[in-house]
């Protein structure tokens, strides 16, 4: 064995990570300031003097076992003894490789269990926060008694919202930044992902960030400031991966989830940067009958991040449609943006997808006027069923429905796609065919919620409809 290792800023942040203790406690079990323990956070590579390198030394021996695996893995090392140096230890590209590997390791397993796995995440919280038996959670305040009509919410903007306590920067989400080279992780969870595991789709977009909600007096009023969608996934996949890493070890437990533990009340919008998706159940209403269908998408993972299950058709981020400074106020409408998904992903029309410079002129692009159109007549009706977080990334989804009369749904959708790059849209499961959609009934609901894999916050949505399908279909 050669000497053991300096201790630098990151080294002490990764043993108080590893400890899971606040900074205050860290630096009392240390016999050190606040103050002290706060730089090295700041300055991750500052070397400590002697005299802490020596309590620091003794305060990693004298721990656990748990905490010098937890300690190892923040910093990305492969050894047994992540305090010295061995002249068995990996070479430091095998190191890297390693960490790599095992991270793309995990991303495999979300993909494949992520469904699963989100369930078993529900678990860990209160059985009042699940929307019915969906791993999918809630609170009363983020949904309205009954689906409220898109024309009774008000959205507002914040131009100078707070910042974010969490970015995925802190030394408790290390344990999910791979290293990049030997030495140093990833800086950030998206960063790791564009390198080692990039789907067709990964843009960091601006979107609009979640502020407040509120639902009282029957109408709704929604607060949004300005965020990136990189600043959502640097959190929420770090969640996630956490999660993974975990599950992989069969001891899915609060214990093992300190980042998650970090974050503390998932439904605080203070804590990180929620910038919700819009999911909309969209239901192709039979005027003889008043019977409803829809639609679902099987998602492509090579395309998308969270791939491999279906979802609601549309369903898309909240964001704007140019990098113009005027598309952020004109596009600060949650109809604007669902009649540019539906273009997107049942009509094949190229994708709005932020990065132009020019803002979509809604006036005369024929869709749109077609699609307001019927909305002013009545034919199409959207509602909001509430905010809902997924119980896995705690990403959040503003839960729609759009009821389309099918007269107008037949003209408006007549060249429907069967494919678009997201994935491959779903009118029927099983040997059942329907160029109508899926039945809006109970058997097909149940179907798809227990034993299908659909996504989280579209089987909560789902939920959520079928609930209140009376006032949706206007059964009364």
């Amino acid at each position: 064995m050669d000497v053991v290792d300096l201790w630098t800023g990151r080294r002490a942040s990764a043993l108080r990570a590893s400890l899971r203790m606040t900074n205050e406690a860290f630096a009392a079990h240390l016999g050190a300031a606040v103050r002290t323990v706060a730089t090295w956070e700041a300055k991750p590579d500052m070397v400590l003097s002697a005299t802490m390198q020596e309590v620091l030394d003794s305060a990693l021996k004298s721990a656990g076992e748990d905490v010098h695996r937890r300690f190892a893995m923040i910093l990305g090392d492969t050894a047994a003894e992540p305090v010295v140096r061995s002249t068995t230890r990996p070479a430091p590209e095998a190191a890297v490789e390693a960490s790599q590997q095992a991270w793309r390791k995990v991303r495999r397993h979300l993909t494949e269990q992520g469904i699963d796995l989100a369930a078993r995440t529900a678990d860990l919280y209160d059985a009042d926060l699940r929307i019915d038996h969906m791993p999918a959670l809630s609170i009363p305040a983020w949904l309205p008694p009954q689906p409220v009509l898109l024309d009774e919410v008000t959205l507002r903007w914040n131009e100078s919202p707070p910042k974010p306590r969490l970015t995925g920067r802190e030394a408790e989400a290390r344990t999910a930044l791979p290293l990049r080279s030997p030495g140093n992780a990833f800086a950030n969870y998206t960063s790791a992902i564009r390198y080692l595991r990039p789907p067709a789709l990964f843009e960091n977009r601006s979107s609009y960030r979640l502020l407040d909600v509120d639902w009282s007096g029957g109408r709704g009023v929604m607060t949004f400031g300005l965020s990136t969608f990189f600043d959502k996934l640097d959190v929420g996949e770090v969640l996630a991966h956490e999660a993974g890493v975990a599950d992989l070890s069969g001891d899915l437990t609060w214990k093992q989830l300190p980042y998650r533990s970090l974050l503390g009340d998932a439904f605080d919008l203070s804590n990180r940067a929620v910038n919700p998706g819009i999911s909309t159940l969209t239901i192709r209403r039979d005027t003889t009958t008043g019977e409803g269908t829809f639609f679902l998408l099987r998602r492509d993972p090579t395309q998308v991040t969270n791939g491999r299950h279906y979802s609601l058709l549309p369903a898309g981020e909240f964001q704007p449609a140019s990098i113009s400074p005027r598309s952020l106020a004109v596009d600060l409408d949650i109809w604007r943006n669902m009649v540019r998904e539906y273009a997107e992903e049942l009509l094949g029309q190229p994708e709005h997808d932020g990065s132009g410079g020019t803002p979509v002129d809604y006036e005369v692009w024929p869709f749109y006027r077609d699609m307001a159109a019927a909305r002013q007549a009545g034919s199409i009706r959207p509602f909001i069923l509430g905010v809902i977080l997924d119980a896995l990334s705690l990403n959040a989804a503003i839960a729609t429905a759009t009821v389309i009369d099918d007269h107008v749904f037949d003209t408006l959708f007549r060249d429907r796609v069967t494919t678009n790059p997201e994935g491959e849209v779903i009118t029927s499961l099983g040997k059942d065919k329907s160029i109508h959609g899926l039945p809006f009934d109970e058997e097909t609901v149940t179907r798809l919620v227990t034993h299908e894999p659909l996504g989280q916050t579209s089987a909560a949505c789902l939920t959520l409809a079928w609930t209140q399908r009376a006032v949706l279909l206007d059964l009364d």
